[in-house]
């Protein structure tokens, strides 16, 4: 019984071959089927071929898919460029701005930045040595010197303590190293002032004092917050070091040690006093900032 021939492309039924061709073309399609064994009971084998309408088409198919997979790659390498681009630019935004504010806490203030200054950390000054430098530091000699950097802070600033960490024997305060020694302001304005904002809720906002400190060949500053209630009423005022020691060693009880650690502070009925310890923490009688009496006096 005779098979009928079916196209492989769209399933229509085949016609019959001519005489002289041993192809037959699909009129549904447009496929050309090659049978060379009409005999043959087995399949016959299909030769495709497009004419110009189905190439046109297939090759605008074909273009427009691979135009398609082009945008979409380059689209997503473009986000992809645009996200990485935004992450480094922000990182290094961020780093410039972390750089910018640590380099700004480095750096040394002037004295006239300091009324404005509202930093609660230890802050650097660009101020011109003592008298007599560093290598050879009197606080008492120096008090005009540190006072006027005070004034630059409050113009009001008083005295309340001075603190020497190494002292010699001669008078000479030793900055190298470890060692320090400084003062401490107060003002009574800025006190006032920061007890009016408390009392309207803001805490904090105004310095009431301020901290000096020296060692090796800088000197840097710490503002504080504490109500200071007993402002000194009178201005600190002591010999030089070097002749409150020579007084003090030859009185009763202060020892003789090769360098002494102390502080001046004033003493409500005795006035302005130091008192002095070894650096192994041995303590002396207070001595009088006057004349350099031990106490008793």
């Amino acid at each position: 019984m005779p098979t009928a021939r079916r196209c492989t492309g769209c399933g229509a039924a085949l016609g019959e071959p001519t005489d002289d061709d041993l192809t037959i073309l699909c009129t549904f399609c447009g496929l050309r089927h090659d049978i060379n064994a009409l005999g043959s009971a087995g399949p016959a084998p299909v030769v495709i071929e497009l004419g110009p309408g189905m190439r046109r088409t297939n090759g605008l198919i074909v273009g427009t898919i691979l135009a398609i997979v082009a945008l979409s790659v380059a689209g997503g390498l473009y986000v992809s460029y645009r996200a990485a681009t935004e992450v480094t630019t922000r990182v290094t935004e961020a780093t410039r701005s972390v750089q910018a504010r640590a380099a700004e806490r480095r750096r040394a203030l002037a004295p006239a930045e300091l009324s404005g200054l509202t930093e609660f950390a230890w802050k650097t000054l660009d101020v011109p040595p003592p008298p007599g430098g560093f290598a050879a530091f009197d606080p008492v000699a120096s008090l005009p010197w540190a006072l006027d950097i005070a004034h630059a802070w409050a113009t009001d600033a008083v005295v309340t303590r001075i603190d020497v960490d190494r002292v010699a024997a001669t008078g000479v305060v030793a900055l190298d190293g470890e060692a320090t020694s400084g003062y401490r302001f107060a003002s009574p304005a800025r006190t006032e002032r920061a007890a009016r904002q408390a009392d309207t809720g803001v805490k904090g906002a105004t310095s009431t004092g301020m901290m000096m400190q020296l060692r090796g060949s800088e000197v840097r500053v710490l503002m504080e917050t504490d109500r200071v209630d007993d402002v000194p009423p009178t201005a600190a005022a002591s010999l030089p070091l070097g002749r409150i020691l020579e007084r003090a060693r030859r009185g009763r009880g202060f020892g003789d040690r090769p360098f002494y650690a102390g502080y001046l502070i004033l003493l409500p009925r005795e006035g302005w006093v130091w008192y002095f310890r070894s650096l192994s923490g041995e303590s002396f009688p207070r001595v009088r900032a006057r004349d350099g009496r031990v106490y008793p006096y």
